[in-house]
Parts: C-alpha cells; sequence; structure tokens
C-alpha cells in the first residue's frame, strides 16, 4: 500500500504543496486510521488521504471506518459533459475528500461503434478520453464505474428516426427484440473495453409505460415485472459474458410497478417473493432516495430492500439539481439522515449522486461543500467539518461557498424564478397564489442576500452568484410593479428603466455562464443555456414594447395580465414548464 501511497502524493503535491512535507516510512492496512512515527494506518487509501489533509494542515481527526463504499455519482448527461481536464480536478478534490469511487453517469455520451446518433452533437467521450480518466483516478486508488442505461432514459436516442427500431415509447427502448439485445451488447462491450472495474451500472430507472408502447402492439398484453425481469436476466448475462461481475440497477421500478400510485416510496407495497428470487444473486439494488428526511421512511425503505437478498447500495445526493448552486439545507435534512440509517442497517455501500436536471444550470464547483460535509459526517466521529481543511482543498473558502449555497434559502425557488416569463408570470402566479407576500419576502431576502455578495471581489462563485441574485431581484421588481400597476390602472412607464437593468443583468450572465461552462465542459450544451437565456431577454423586450403599446393606445389591454391568478396548483417546476404557456420544446 506504500507504494500506491506514494504514487498518490506525488500527484498531489503538484497542487497541494502540503504534500511535500509528507514522509512515511511504512503503510499498514488496519481497521483504523493513525499517522505516527513515520507508520500510516488505514483501511484504505481513499481514508488515509481525508485523514492526512487534516493531519498536514494542524488538525488530528479520529477517523472511522463507517463505509467500504464512499462514493459520488456524477451526471454527465443533461448537456454538461466535462472536459477531461475539469474531470482530472474532480478527481483530485474527491480523493482527499474520502471518496474511493467515482460513477460516470452516461445515457449516451460515450462512442458507440456503428451508432452514429448514439451521443451525437452531445459532446460524447472518445474511448481514449476515458481511459485516461480511469487511469488518472487510479493514481488515487479510486475505481471509475461507468453508470449507463439499458432500458429507460434513452429520450435523447430514440428522437432520431435511425433509431425508431428500437423505441417502444419515446424513452424506453423495446424489450424482447433481437435488435435491442444487439444493441445493448454493443454498449456493455464497449464499457468492458474501456473501464478496468468488474462493476457497472445498468439502470433501468423510470421506465413509465413499459411494454405499453410499441412491444404491445409486437407481444399483447404481458405483466410489466415479466417485461421488467425477462429484461434485466438478459442485460446481466450480457454482463457476466463481458466480465462484469457486479451490476448494479436503480431499485425504483419493483416497487412502482407494485404500487397503485406508481409510487417508488410506498410502504404499503410488498413485492411478491417469486420476483424478488427472480433477481439473479449479484445483481445489487441500489436505492435511491434524495427527499426523504424521515428517518422511519428511510428505515423501512432499506429494509423492504433487504427482503430481496441482494446487497443493498444507497445512493443519496448533495444537492445541486434543479438548483443554480450546492443546497446545504437540502442535503443536510436528507443526506445525513440517510447515512445514519445506512450505518444502522449495516450497509457497506453509499454515494452521494450529483443530477444535472434540466440542461445542467447549476455550478457544479458548489457541490464539493456538500460532499465534504458528508465525510466529515460519515468518517469523522466529531462530525464537524473543518474549515481550513475544505479550504486547502478547494481554492475558495468554506464560509465562502456556505454563503454561495444561501441562495437556496430564498422564499421563492431561484431557478424556476429565474426561467419564469415577465409576461406570462407562471412560476410567479403559482407562487403567489400560495402566499400573497411571497414577492415582497423575496425581495426583502435579495435584497439582504446582495448586501452579503458584494463585499467579496476575488471568489467566481460570489460573483456569479451576485449576478444571479441582481436579476432574479428585478425580475420581482418587474413582475410585481407591472401585476399592480395594470390592474390599478397606473403608468406601466416606469417599468421600463427596470427591464432595462434586467436585460443588462441577463447579458452579464450569459457570459458569466459561458465563462463557468468553457472552462469545465465540452462546448456541447451551452447553446441551451444561451438559447434560454437568451430568449428570456428577449422576453424583456418584448415585455417593453408591449408597455409602450398598451400606454400609446395601441392594444387596449395586456393579454398575460388579464388572466386570473390561482387558485395554487402544484407544477414540474423546469424550464419548459414555466418559460412557455405552451409546451412546443423538448427540455433536457
Amino acid at each position: 500500500m506504500l507504494n500506491k501511497l506514494n504514487v498518490a502524493v506525488k500527484e498531489l503535491a503538484n497542487y497541494y504543496p502540503v504534500f511535500n512535507n509528507l514522509k512515511v516510512n511504512e503503510f499498514i492496512k488496519g481497521n483504523k486510521t493513525s499517522f505516527k512515527d513515520g507508520i500510516l494506518t488505514s483501511p484504505s487509501l481513499n481514508q488515509a488521504l481525508f485523514y492526512l489533509i487534516h493531519n498536514l494542515n494542524g488538525f488530528e481527526v479520529e477517523v472511522n471506518n463507517s463505509f467500504d463504499t464512499f462514493g459520488t455519482m456524477i451526471d454527465l448527461s443533461r448537456n454538461a459533459v466535462f472536459k477531461v481536464s475539469y474531470m482530472k480536478e474532480v478527481i483530485r478534490k474527491k480523493a482527499l475528500l474520502g471518496v474511493n469511487k467515482i460513477m460516470l453517469y452516461m445515457e449516451d455520451v460515450y462512442y458507440v461503434e456503428g451508432e452514429p446518433y448514439f451521443g451525437y452533437m452531445r459532446g460524447r467521450y472518445s474511448h481514449d478520453e476515458l481511459r485516461e480518466i480511469v487511469k488518472y483516478a487510479k493514481l488515487f486508488d479510486i475505481e471509475i464505474i461507468p453508470s449507463i442505461q439499458t432500458l429507460g432514459h434513452f429520450g435523447q436516442l430514440l428522437k432520431w428516426g435511425h433509431n425508431a427500431k428500437l423505441k417502444d415509447l419515446p424513452t424506453v427502448i423495446l424489450a424482447r427484440s433481437e435488435e435491442t439485445t444487439k444493441f445493448i451488447t454493443k454498449l456493455i462491450k464497449t464499457m468492458a473495453d474501456i473501464f478496468e472495474t468488474k462493476e457497472i451500472h445498468i439502470g433501468m430507472d423510470e421506465t413509465f409505460g413499459l411494454g405499453f408502447g410499441q412491444f404491445y402492439k409486437n407481444n399483447g398484453y404481458v405483466p410489466q415485472y415479466e417485461i421488467f425481469i425477462e429484461h434485466l436476466k438478459l442485460v446481466n448475462a450480457i454482463c457476466l459474458d463481458y466480465g462484469f461481475k457486479d451490476v448494479m440497477i436503480w431499485s425504483d421500478m419493483f416497487f412502482r410497478i407494485s404500487s397503485k400510485n406508481n409510487e417508488y416510496y410506498d410502504l404499503d407495497v410488498n413485492v411478491l417473493d417469486k420476483y424478488k428470487k427472480a433477481v439473479p444473486s449479484n445483481v445489487k439494488l441500489v436505492y435511491w432516495d434524495y427527499y426523504n428526511s424521515n428517518p422511519e421512511i428511510v428505515d423501512k425503505m432499506i429494509k423492504k430492500h433487504q427482503e430481496f437478498n441482494n446487497e443493498t447500495v444507497f445512493a443519496s445526493g448533495t444537492w445541486i439539481w434543479t438548483k443554480l448552486a450546492y443546497d446545504k439545507v437540502q442535503t443536510d435534512k436528507t443526506a445525513k439522515v440517510h447515512i445514519d440509517k445506512s450505518i444502522e442497517n449495516n450497509l457497506s455501500e453509499i454515494y452521494f449522486t450529483q443530477w444535472n436536471d434540466d440542461g445542467s444550470p447549476a455550478n457544479y464547483d458548489t457541490s464539493f461543500l456538500g460532499v465534504y460535509e458528508m465525510a466529515v459526517y460519515a468518517f469523522i466521529n466529531d462530525k464537524l467539518p473543518v474549515s481550513k481543511v475544505f479550504t486547502y482543498i478547494n481554492g475558495s473558502s468554506y464560509e465562502e461557498q456556505l454563503l454561495v449555497a444561501k441562495i437556496n434559502e430564498s422564499p421563492i425557488q431561484p431557478l424556476p424564478l429565474l426561467w419564469d416569463d415577465s409576461l406570462n408570470g407562471i412560476y410567479l402566479n403559482n407562487e403567489v397564489a400560495k402566499n400573497a407576500n411571497i414577492i415582497d419576502e423575496t425581495i426583502k431576502f435579495f435584497n439582504s442576500y446582495i448586501n452579503e455578495l458584494k463585499d467579496i471581489n476575488e471568489c467566481f462563485d460570489i460573483k456569479h452568484n451576485l449576478i444571479i441574485s441582481n436579476l432574479l431581484k428585478s425580475k420581482l421588481i418587474i413582475r410585481k410593479d407591472l401585476w399592480n400597476n395594470y390592474h390599478n390602472k397606473k403608468s406601466l412607464l416606469p417599468i421600463i428603466d427596470e427591464l432595462n437593468i434586467a436585460i443588462n443583468l441577463t447579458e452579464e450572465l450569459l457570459l458569466s455562464f459561458r465563462k463557468m461552462w468553457l472552462k469545465r465542459n465540452k462546448a456541447f450544451g451551452l447553446d441551451v443555456i444561451q438559447a434560454r437565456l437568451a430568449s428570456m431577454m428577449y422576453r424583456f423586450k418584448e415585455t417593453i414594447m408591449r408597455i409602450n403599446d398598451y400606454e400609446n393606445k395601441v392594444i387596449d389591454k395586456i393579454d398575460e395580465l388579464e388572466e386570473e391568478i390561482g387558485p395554487y396548483q402544484p407544477i414540474r417546476m423546469n424550464h419548459m414548464n414555466v418559460a412557455f404557456s405552451s409546451v412546443h420544446i423538448l427540455s433536457y
């Protein structure tokens, strides 16, 4: 193990000079991590590095051995495909955060021979790029695991007519099909050719409507469980043929199929024994839960998984999806419960996912705060984060990242507010229907938050949030004044000044997103963010033109402001649903 440590330390010293002073004479494998008289003892290299980064910064911590696998999962399938250079930076930081496995979630963003539209114009990785990532992670004894899809989540592939023969439903491929078997075999073979691990995640989650599209026309009615288990066995056999021994699968469909309401976390669900027994013994059930903070629910869900007699893996989350920056409150509320219940139920593997739903608008760098704090909670006995250590690992300070995360404490959620249209106001109308004072409360929040941000000039994450916050505040003022002035028969002309402020701030945000995106990601996918912001900017201009038309009597009313607000109705608050009055584009 000493040689592995020396390799990791040599690379880390290029970025973290404190490792230049490290002298280890012997590295012994043991249950506890300690460093004394030149002898380092630890169960694994990842825990050793996590301990050492604290030790070398002057903090003696007691590190326990809570999990064999402390992993993260990076979503690369929602527009943002990391450059190899940025992936290496992520790997280095995660090595110091105690991570020993990283899943790369790739629906179609890898090259597959003979499949020209698989990942076409999506920033797909070449085989050499993925091999370079695997090789670099190996320096730190981090195992890179492919996390792909083999049944659902194929909307990007199936939008092409070229792949019609593979389609059951718009996002689900066709089971019980020779063409599908050939296609999946190509995917698994590609993974086996690239990755060194014997583990693979084959997805199969959220396959809504399975068997009721082209499959139904081909085969008539077949119970969903039978289709699902049959397909699982097929894919698992292919994985075994290509050398993958441990096959992971998201577990939700076992519960959804049994639930009357298609719910995953339905505690009344009892999966029939014949289906539990039908799951191959080498298949691990990944229980994903990013929402439940009630310990009793989490505990019962774990126990329901353990009834299968397959190994259960927990997938929690360090929340960046549906966000513009890491959400500490949501993560603390859920993930700490997940860690506690995993330990209580003797689960040896836990992953913290970082999804990028709805186009990857989040600042990924902010998620390191969550990974660090969850590592502290899982491995350090007193569970107290050390701000100096995180600052040294991350480059920007612990206090700055806490401030960046604070944007999520806004009474109105920042991301749907960003996408909300200035004239339609679909999201804000809905929020006002729930709480008539919420706009004033949120303006007050942003006034205070902006004052906290504006004196910190060096941190990109702070500056990015400052632009966003000023824009969101401006949008709130526009919406409030537009609605009130229109219905109180007051002039709308004063609102034009604020609309011009919003236009300028949107231009700033476009440039800030561009800088962030191109530093970290391949260029593909930036067009989605730019198109959204540019259309929003033009809608501000349209609002100015409509105000002028109304004030000059060219029109006698503004149609969008004539619609009554309410009653409140929970809506899926992604870009497509709040920015447009009609669903007419595919938002991914």
